[in-house]
């Protein structure tokens, strides 16, 4: 894997779900789901939360996630926040 700047801002390809890495160590997930959404914001404390993160970084590069500028996440989760919180 290669260095990765921080912060960083990502997609799944059907927008359902976004994500801000603001740095190595943490990270945001905004999840729509129906007509609801999740938010996640997460602390990479444990090995398994590394690997996860991890993860994420390696689909990003494999192309599994769309790469957004901060604008266009910034957009998206305003579209998702829009909705009704889940739980």
């Amino acid at each position: 894997m290669s260095e990765t700047p921080y912060p960083k801002w990502f997609a799944t390809p059907d927008g359902n779900t976004v994500y801000a890495l603001p740095s190595e160590e943490s990270w945001v997930e905004h999840r729509r789901i129906g007509e609801r959404y999740q938010r996640h914001e997460m602390v990479v404390s444990t090995y398994a939360d590394r690997l996860h993160f991890a993860a994420l970084l390696e689909r990003l590069e494999a192309g599994g996630l769309i790469a957004l500028g901060e604008a266009e996440y910034l957009n998206r989760v305003r579209h998702i926040e829009r909705l009704k919180p889940l739980g």
